[in-house]
């Protein structure tokens, strides 16, 4: 597969797998804290599944962030970072609706989920910074291991930070396309994303 679709599958994938399980899992009449569980189990073993699969071919980012921390660091190309950013946020706007679709719902409901208080944006900023490290460490010391260390810190944010760990702009903007549970609105995704790149930034720079 070309690097640019793998990047738009993958992050396809991943919506599928935030934005699909909360579906499945109400149809259950499954708990929130249930629910929860789940898509972080669904996160992060979606992750696992792509960087192991595909790393070898677009370096498997599936993330504008991690795009733009490799480019501030060099590792790829102006041209890269730009294609891979637009193919990743297609990609997640596809899963959201795909997996619309899949359920019966229209095809794209905006949120109206305000997640802009002061506590969620830090909880968002620690997730995003923290998944940076752990990507870049992990390519320094273990690279085989990238897979399991990013699949497993995804599933584990979800629970330890306030804002359950977008950490991803292509999965912020995606999900101001469905009015589910797992959604955002339109000003917190403006929030989001400033904090998410500010956390791109102190890592690209401060982090060798």
């Amino acid at each position: 597969m070309n690097k640019y679709i793998v990047e738009f599958y993958g992050t396809f994938l991943l919506l599928l797998a935030i934005v699909g399980t909360p579906f499945i899992m109400s149809s259950m009449d499954a708990p929130a804290y249930i629910t929860l569980i789940v898509i972080a189990l669904a996160a992060g073993s979606i992750l696992f599944c792509n960087i192991t699969l595909f790393s070898k071919v677009s370096g498997a980012h599936f993330n504008p962030a991690v795009s733009l921390m490799m480019y501030l660091r060099g590792n790829i190309e102006l041209k890269d970072l730009t294609l891979y950013s637009i193919m990743q946020i297609l990609g997640a706007v596809s899963g959201v609706i795909c997996v619309h679709l899949m359920f019966g719902e229209t095809p794209v409901s905006v949120s109206v989920i305000d997640r802009s208080a002061t506590n969620i944006l830090l909880g968002e900023f620690i997730a995003t910074l923290g998944l940076l490290i752990v990507i870049i460490h992990g390519d320094k010391f273990s690279p085989s291991s990238i897979p399991i260390l990013v699949g497993s810190y995804i599933l584990s944010a979800t629970f330890f930070t306030s804002s359950t760990c977008f950490a991803n702009p292509a999965v912020t903007i995606s999900r101001l396309f469905t009015n589910s549970p797992v959604g955002i609105d339109f000003s917190s995704i403006i929030l989001f994303l400033i904090v998410e790149i500010l956390a791109v930034f102190i890592v690209s720079k401060a982090i060798e």
